[in-house]
């Protein structure tokens, strides 16, 4: 491979997976699906995968024009995922019941999936990307990072059998106070946009 073609996808790849940081989702993942039989962990580490390369597919040709047609701006996108964020971290820290019915499979989804692999920070990300690079490159770069959250997720068992269930939990509670204060970030840095644009 080329190096002008090398350089350009380990730059690509390096933003997308920093801004994805699938390492930060681990715990919260284990908090999640603690338990669980092999089997189906592997299925729901599958479907994590799938979710995101779809997402980062359509996202990735698509993204500014999906925006532009519904009419909501990147600022907006940051709230909404914020909001939504901010009401899982709430259902975690209290256990209320809620949060009880929602299978590990549709956690899977959300808030995994999206907002917190790919939310609106990776969108943008994407769609800025694709400003500067090819959008195979871009795309090439997506499937490389999740097929390394792929990795990491597929193996988190390991981490599970190494600390115990006690730990686990101390995890989930601390990550549910971690997601609260992303989702509080994801909704200033949205208010802050829309107000500089307004007075811009």
């Amino acid at each position: 491979m080329e190096l002008e073609i090398v350089v350009p996808l380990v730059t690509a790849v390096v933003q997308i997976f920093a801004i994805m940081d699938p390492p930060g989702i681990l715990p919260l993942y284990l908090s999640f699906m603690s338990g669980l039989e092999r089997g189906r962990h592997l299925r729901i580490v599958r479907s994590i995968a799938l979710v995101c390369a779809v997402l980062i597919t359509v996202f990735t040709l698509g993204g500014a024009y999906i925006l532009m047609f519904f009419g909501v701006s990147v600022a907006a996108t940051r709230i909404g995922g914020g909001v939504l964020l901010m009401a899982i971290a709430i259902d975690m820290l209290g256990g209320l019941p809620k949060a009880k019915k929602i299978s590990p499979e549709e956690m899977a989804v959300v808030p995994i999936s999206t907002p917190l692999l790919v939310g609106p920070g990776t969108i943008t990300t994407l769609i800025l990307l694709t400003t500067v690079y090819p959008i195979y490159l871009v795309l090439l770069a997506g499937y490389l990072v999740v097929g390394a959250t792929y990795l990491m997720l597929r193996y988190v068992d390991k981490l599970y059998s190494i600390l115990g269930p006690g730990v686990i939990k101390t995890f989930g509670r601390l990550m549910s106070i971690i997601v609260a204060s992303i989702a509080a970030e994801m909704i200033f840095k949205g208010v802050e946009e829309y107000m500089s644009r307004l007075l811009g």
